[in-house]
């Protein structure tokens, strides 16, 4: 079975059994114009911070307390030791980034981190 693909994210292992997912700056303009409909949001990485925690609460609630973020204004992160949560939380994530409607869904929901 294949994964899902998660680009623009990376998924890696950043020490033994711990592991990063990560959304650069690089992307992030490519996306800025959905984040912008709603006050108060840029599209950064805190934004994506917010974003990442409305999935969790709207559609994978499974994944709640499975990872943690430590984003700042030009990268997102998503950490921990729980690889197939990040995994699927990468997988949920790229959706967003390419289906703008999917996107501003999970922005309108999203608290401002």
């Amino acid at each position: 079975m294949t994964s899902p693909s998660i680009e623009p994210l990376q998924l890696f292992e950043t020490t033994p059994g711990n592991w990063s997912l990560m959304l650069t700056d690089q992307h992030f303009g490519k996306v800025a114009a959905v984040f912008e409909q709603v006050e108060g949001f840029d599209g950064s990485g805190y934004d994506w911070a917010s974003v990442a925690h409305a999935v969790t609460e709207r559609d994978a609630p499974h994944l709640q307390d499975r990872f943690r973020t430590d984003p700042e204004a030009g990268m997102f992160v998503a950490y921990g030791p729980d690889h197939d949560a990040l995994a699927e939380l990468g997988a949920i994530l790229a959706r967003a980034y390419s289906d703008s409607e999917y996107l501003g869904g999970l922005v309108a929901i999203a608290e401002l981190d």
